[in-house]
């Protein structure tokens, strides 16, 4: 069997997943094409119906459409439902649209198995509020931590999402004008164009670890500003990519991959 697939983002050329897919596909010896779709930013369910009218298998979901990707599936996960966000998506002939989060597993396979950061007791710092926190959120709350706190740009989206999490752990919005040095981790979820964010230079500094779920060729620009403020530990969402990546792979095609 052939398999079609794809990342379907805005912006979307930056991505790795084609390289990461391909070497997926080697390893299991499966033919695989995957390529890259930049839909319009109001253009997201016409180019999923197209992808499936050109005989696509799955998608995998980026930036700014993985709410997007929740709202148009007819068949969700359980990580799905409770993030209303999705990052992968799997065709049927029929038109029928599947979709998995893969995101938040991802993150906690990376930051504790692969960087040895323990996520239990620790005080986090969420930096945005869209489809990418969402991901994290309840994987995150899984694994015991003291308190999360969420900031964003929109105060007001930021108290939606802590409501709507609430019943997993201790969650709470803060606008960023009230953040203390109090973090242990600092989570950015926030797109590239979001910054620079209002976050006090002592509250980066104090902070023990700081990870990005974005990735890029040089430092993304909270890990840049970190490193001149001499925070130690530094992580961006290479590591998180491959972990999601394996599990979108084997949700798509059934085959299961190891990273190497």
């Amino acid at each position: 069997m052939k398999y079609l697939f794809t990342v379907i983002g805005n912006p979307v050329q930056h991505s790795q997943s084609p390289l990461i897919h391909a070497q997926f596909a080697k390893q299991t010896g499966l033919d695989v094409t995957y390529t890259k779709t930049e839909a319009p930013l109001d253009g997201f369910a016409q180019t999923i119906q197209q992808l499936i009218a050109e005989g696509y298998h799955g998608a995998n979901v980026t930036v700014p459409f993985k709410e997007q990707a929740y709202k148009i599936a007819n068949i969700k996960s359980e990580a799905v439902q409770i993030a209303k966000a999705a990052n992968t998506l799997k065709f049927t002939p029929d038109g029928t649209i599947t979709a998995e989060n893969t995101d938040g597993a991802g993150f906690v396979n990376d930051i504790q198995n692969n960087l040895h950061y323990s996520l239990k007791n620790k005080i986090i710092l969420i930096l945005g509020a869209g489809g990418a926190a969402r991901g994290i959120l309840h994987p995150v709350l899984m694994q015991q931590p003291n308190k999360i706190v969420i900031a964003n740009r929109t105060h007001e989206k930021a108290v939606q999402l802590a409501n709507e999490f609430k019943q997993y752990g201790n969650i709470n919005p803060l606008p960023f004008a009230s953040l203390q040095s109090e973090f242990d981790l600092i989570i950015d979820t926030t797109s590239f164009d979001a910054w620079p964010l209002p976050v006090d230079d002592k509250i980066i500094q104090s902070t023990a670890m700081i990870y990005d779920v974005k990735y890029a060729d040089i430092p993304t620009p909270i890990l840049q500003h970190a490193k001149t403020l001499g925070v130690k530990q530094l992580a961006d969402g290479t590591g998180m990519l491959l972990e999601q990546a394996a599990k979108s792979f084997q949700f798509c095609t059934d085959f299961n991959v190891i990273i190497e």
